[in-house]
């Protein structure tokens, strides 16, 4: 057999010869960037509210149909400052499948994150499981917009509204996604964006709060300029949680891209569809009721029994192509060494959460994604399925066999730099 049929992993030759990553953000022609470039180096004006920034906000606003958009450095600080500025206390509902930073801008306020299942088909908050969890101590409920799509808005409003408490989502995934029509961040009582280099449309890093509520906009934007109400009057506690005038160009550059970005990816999702449905154990998502994805991630969910492999080892054996996937979320937060030493008796039982994280994995996607790109990414999932077998063998050394062992992550990774999380270990020979 030639090594070029044999995965990576068992000594073949890689798919790729450098890393093929999740994302590749995007970037305007230079030139673009001159204009703005050269005025900032007139005014020297790099941020506090700058023309930039102050332009990306309308635009935000305006596109998405609301009265207000605050800009912040990163969704994390947006969060925090959305909490506090809400006064929330004792407990927010949030999903544990999510980014650790949902739950960690909930603990920076002394809030307890009441974590609650998710669906098994959606992947983001069960409405029915919501609403069992709901008690007094319950101030808010915040859903997580995961993978370019969108919760069960209205079944979720009826019951922050019967509760009398905020329906805030965390939105970082879901910029240029529509629910019945309307884009997200038009939907609750506040939305989060993150516009991080990650994410479909960025600004580098960054992040926004959207929302209709003019006192809570205004207040927002004392709390990211250190409280300040006029001159150096801090009339409350605040932080420095701007954004940048040179990440706000960036934006606004981008922003028109924005419909592009979309349709390209509607196309590499369109030929992943059609390249993995034929392989046993690839299970590819329906798309979501009610919901136009922004397709910002596609992922799969993979059937071990009939794949031959989970997806944390498939996810090892396609780095060793140098083709970088990702098992989102694994762990889920409420697996996390810091969250069940602060939850300590109190870890939930979340078996839909916990049975995703140990299904899903994210293959990557960009808006210039060529087909041959594509047909390598195929080809390296058939490849290992080929050989589950052995490659199961190799890397059984450093799959964790509990919650508990998650740390044989850590052993096996030598660089982290040169990999994009702990779970995309390349395996030595």
């Amino acid at each position: 057999m030639k090594s070029k049929d044999i995965p990576a992993i068992l000594q073949g030759t890689p798919l790729f010869d450098k890393p093929y990553h999740l994302v590749r953000p995007l970037l305007p022609p230079l030139q673009e960037l001159m204009q703005g470039l050269e005025e900032l180096n007139e005014t020297r004006m790099f941020t506090n509210q700058g023309r930039f920034a102050v332009e990306l906000e309308r635009r935000i606003a305006s596109m998405i149909n609301v009265k207000h958009c605050a800009l912040f450095c990163n969704a994390t600080i947006a969060i925090i400052c959305l909490t506090r500025c809400l006064g929330l206390k004792g407990e927010v509902i949030i999903p544990s499948f999510t980014f650790a930073a949902t739950a960690h801008a909930l603990v920076w306020n002394d809030i307890l994150p009441k974590f609650v299942d998710i669906d098994g088909e959606s992947l983001m908050l069960d409405p029915k499981k919501v609403q069992a969890a709901m008690t007094d101590r319950v101030s808010a409920i915040m859903p997580v917009n995961i993978f370019g799509r969108c919760c069960d808005h209205e079944e979720l409003l009826e019951i922050a509204r019967a509760d009398n408490v905020p329906l805030i989502y965390d939105s970082a995934q879901a910029f240029g996604t529509r629910y019945k029509g309307k884009l997200v961040g038009s939907l609750g009582d506040a939305e989060v964006f993150s516009f991080h280099a990650t994410k479909l449309f960025h600004t580098g890093e960054g992040g926004a709060v959207v929302t209709n509520d003019t006192d809570l906009y205004e207040r927002l934007c004392r709390m990211r300029n250190f409280g300040f109400k006029g001159y150096l009057n801090c009339v409350e506690l605040g932080m420095n949680g701007k954004l940048d005038e040179l990440s706000a160009l960036l934006g606004l550059k981008l922003l028109d891209r924005l419909p592009n970005q979309i349709a390209n990816r509607q196309w590499v999702f369109q030929h992943y569809r059609e390249s993995l449905k034929k392989i046993k154990g690839i299970v590819i998502p329906n798309g979501k009721k009610n919901t136009e994805t922004n397709y910002s991630n596609f992922y799969v969910t993979i059937e071990p029994e009939k794949f031959g492999l989970t997806n944390l080892e498939l996810n090892y054996a396609l780095m060793s192509e140098n083709i970088v996937t990702r098992c989102y979320f694994y762990p889920p937060v409420h697996r996390t060494v810091y969250y069940r030493d602060l939850l300590g008796e109190s870890v939930p039982d979340l078996p839909v959460t916990d049975r995703a994280s140990l299904h899903v994995l994210c293959l990557p996607v960009y808006g210039d994604m060529r087909v041959d790109e594509l047909a390598k990414v195929v080809e390296g999932i058939q490849r290992c399925q080929v050989f589950a077998k052995e490659i199961k063998e190799k890397v059984a050394p450093c799959i964790p066999r509990n919650w508990e062992s998650m740390q044989t992550f850590e052993k096996h990774v030598p660089d982290r730099r040169a990999v994009a999380g702990p779970e995309t270990l390349r395996l030595r020979a």
